[in-house]
């Protein structure tokens, strides 16, 4: 089967500080994939790398065959690829439903999720829906900023650390979430380090350590390894 996005080889810098070092992997429709790693191995300059936050300077971004490394992110976005960002940049001076009716007017694609398609998954925005951003929730946000990534429709959503820093009943909420999208078929590439997590929606797992691929399988493959887990995951 073709990948629906491969990453080949790519090799990403800041600067003078050099990130990624040939990173590869693929991903299939309907695949929830999970890029796996501590803190500042390279996962969320992988996913910058792809959305041409941050191009890479050697290798290949191929989407549904087409290269498009080095494309600027609205070309990418516009292409089907939705990003969600560690950081959220929810418009905090919008409410609910004016940030989610700006992504919609925004994305250019005709799209299956309105705004109450948005509020049947996330209800808790529902209720929110004249809020400014600003004064939601760490939790509240986030749901915020996937419900707006949603509005353009994507083919693959990225979603770069999702669980980080919310209360734990907040992430067994968004595991829920994010299940439900991947039961619905959209195709996923998940960038995290909570363990338990990533493996509870994931069908596949890379694992980075200093911007390189160290470990490609099932996730199931990873979960049953104790061992393995513990040398290439604990912190």
């Amino acid at each position: 089967m073709t990948p629906l996005l491969a990453v080949e080889d790519i090799h990403t810098a800041y600067g003078l500080s050099r990130v990624l070092f040939g990173v590869s992997l693929e991903i299939a429709a309907g695949e929830c994939v999970c890029l796996l790693g501590r803190n500042g191995v390279g996962k969320t300059t992988t996913m910058r790398s792809i959305m041409g936050l941050t191009p890479p300077s050697r290798g290949r971004v191929l989407w549904q065959g087409r290269d498009i490394a080095g494309w600027a992110p609205h070309r990418v976005a516009r292409t089907g690829i939705g990003f969600v960002p560690e950081d959220r940049r929810i418009f905090a001076e919008l409410t609910v439903w004016e940030n989610l009716d700006v992504a919609g007017r925004a994305a250019g694609r005709r799209s299956r999720w309105t705004v109450e398609a948005v509020f049947e998954l996330f209800p808790v925005l529902r209720a929110l829906r004249d809020r400014r951003g600003g004064f939601l929730s760490g939790g509240e946000q986030q749901m915020l900023t996937i419900a707006r990534t949603l509005m353009g429709n994507p083919d693959l959503l990225l979603l770069d650390e999702p669980s980080e820093g919310l209360a734990p009943l907040v992430v067994e909420t968004l595991r829920v979430k994010i299940g439900e999208l991947k039961t619905q078929g959209l195709t996923i590439l998940l960038a995290e380090q909570g363990v338990d997590f990533s493996l509870a929606l994931a069908d596949r797992v890379y694992v980075l350590e200093k911007g390189a691929i160290r470990f490609s399988g099932a996730a199931a493959e990873l979960r049953a390894d104790k061992a393995l887990l513990h040398r290439l995951l604990s912190f």
